[in-house]
């Protein structure tokens, strides 16, 4: 059990697992797709593949489709980081009182989202099952849109590991309590401190400005007789 747990709260090995594991896979079943001749593995126009019952067997067929593959996922990337922390953090989190839209618009985006995805998810799949460039290519419009929207997230972010595991393990003994108050009661003792830190830190800083001014009036300034 404490092997799952250290597993679990590693994000780097998961990612190394899960990367692994892909590559792994990727080439067990291309070598089966080779060796059967699949017709997914066919690159460009050809009149063996079809996409809703239409072969893609010119250019301007192939291009229509690859130029819709990478806006659609391009898109569905962008409106999913942006909407589902929405979701999960402002509409479905208890604890978020207040909402920046109407109880009925917040209703409508979360429907149009549903009905964007089933439908955008069908199409999606049935072009990446085509062949597998449109893969490819759907790869890459993720990449970049999920690199530009990772940053946006990470902006402000302080690298500390002793902080960040000091509060992991503060959310866990709030987490194992029973009671939602005691919870609650426990997160805002977390941000009491979190604000002590603070205003100690503050302090610490007027007080330093406070002496080097000190330093400064009371330092003797050298009168040239000379002059």
């Amino acid at each position: 059990m404490g092997f799952c747990v250290n597993i679990f709260d590693n994000k780097l090995l998961i990612a190394g697992l899960i990367l692994l594991w892909t590559c792994v896979s990727s080439c067990v079943f291309c070598v089966i797709m080779i060796k059967d001749d699949s017709n997914f593995l066919m690159l460009g126009p050809n009149t063996r593949n079809q996409l809703f019952g239409v072969k893609m067997d010119t250019w301007f067929k192939w291009w229509v489709t690859a130029i819709y593959t990478f806006v659609s996922t391009a898109i569905a990337a962008f409106a999913s980081d942006a909407l589902c922390p929405f979701f999960t953090n402002v509409i479905e989190d208890h604890k978020t009182v207040h909402i920046p839209y109407s109880k009925f618009t917040c209703l409508m985006i979360v429907q149009v989202f549903t009905i964007y995805g089933v439908i955008m998810s069908v199409i999606g799949m049935f072009v990446a099952l085509t062949q597998v460039d449109f893969m490819f290519i759907r790869i890459a419009a993720d990449l970049i849109v999920n690199g530009h929207t990772t940053y946006y997230f990470l902006r402000g972010k302080i690298v500390n590991p002793a902080l960040y595991n000091q509060w992991k393990d503060n959310q866990t003994q709030c987490t194992s309590k029973n009671s939602w108050v005691i919870m609650d009661d426990c997160e805002s003792e977390l941000l009491e401190t979190e604000h002590l830190k603070t205003r100690q830190d503050l302090e610490r800083r007027k007080d330093l400005e406070t002496q080097e001014h000190l330093h400064t009036v009371q330092t003797p300034k050298i009168v040239d007789s000379g002059s």
